[in-house]
C-alpha cells in the first residue's frame, strides 16, 4: 500500500482516481486541484509518492513538481497527463518526474508505476517511448563526450527494462556495489542526475531500443 498524493485540476477525474486508488488498497492522503495547495501540505503528508498532472490551473505541473522535490527531495513524481509532446516528457522528467504515464492507462498500469517509481524505476506509457523515438528517427545521434564501455552499456539496457540495481547485479552475475559504481559513471557521461534522465538520454543517443 501506498501513500498517494494527488494534483489533478478535473475534479471528477480526481474523485474517480481516488476512489480507484483506495479500492486498490492504497491511501489517498491528499487530493488537490492545484500545485500550490500541495506543495504548502507536501511535508505535512508524508506521502509514499506523488502523481501529478501537467495541466494545471496557475502554477504548471511541471513548475509543480520542481518545487515538490525541492520541498520533499524523497518524493518520487509520476506524472499523468494527455500531453505526450516530447518537449512536454522531456521538461517534466527534468524537473524531477521519475515516470511518466498518459491519461487512459487502467488502474492497473497506474499501481504498477507507483511501485515502479517507489523503487527507483521509470515508467514510461508505451506511447510516450514511441513519442521519444519519433522525435529522434531520421537523425544522426549525438555523440557522447565519453564513450560508454560494454558492461557500462549492459547495466543501461537493465535499467530501461526496468530492472532494479539488485535485479541487475544478479542478471550480470556481479554485486550490488559494482552495478552502483556503473551508474554512477554512467550518470557522469551521460549527463543526467536520474534513472528517468538516463532513460531519455539513452533513447537521444540510441543507446537501447526501448520498442523492442
Amino acid at each position: 500500500m501506498a501513500k498517494v498524493m494527488l494534483v489533478e485540476d478535473n475534479k471528477g477525474l480526481r474523485e474517480a482516481l481516488t476512489a480507484a486508488l483506495t479500492a486498490t488498497g492504497h491511501q489517498v492522503v491528499g487530493a488537490f486541484g492545484e500545485g500550490a495547495g500541495a506543495i504548502a501540505a507536501a511535508r505535512a503528508l508524508r506521502a509514499d509518492v506523488a502523481i501529478v498532472d501537467l495541466g494545471l490551473p496557475g502554477l504548471s505541473g511541471e513548475a509543480t513538481i520542481r518545487r515538490l522535490r525541492a520541498e520533499v527531495p524523497s518524493l518520487p513524481v509520476l506524472v499523468l497527463t494527455v500531453f505526450e509532446e516530447p518537449q512536454r516528457i522531456v521538461g517534466a522528467i527534468q524537473a524531477g518526474a521519475q515516470g511518466y504515464l498518459l491519461k487512459g492507462e487502467g488502474i492497473d498500469a497506474i499501481c504498477r508505476s507507483l511501485h515502479d517509481v517507489m523503487n527507483g524505476l521509470a515508467p514510461l506509457s508505451a506511447a510516450v517511448a514511441k513519442s521519444l523515438l519519433d522525435t529522434v528517427a531520421g537523425t544522426a545521434p549525438p555523440a557522447l563526450p565519453e564513450p560508454l564501455t560494454v558492461r557500462e552499456r549492459e547495466v543501461l539496457v537493465l535499467l530501461v527494462d526496468g530492472h532494479s540495481y539488485d535485479s541487475s547485479a544478479r542478471s550480470l552475475g556481479i554485486t550490488l556495489g559494482t552495478v552502483q559504481t556503473h551508474v554512477k559513471s554512467l550518470y557522469r557521461k551521460l549527463e543526467v542526475n536520474s534513472k528517468a534522465e538516463a532513460v531519455l538520454s539513452a533513447v537521444r543517443h540510441r543507446l537501447v531500443d526501448v520498442g523492442r
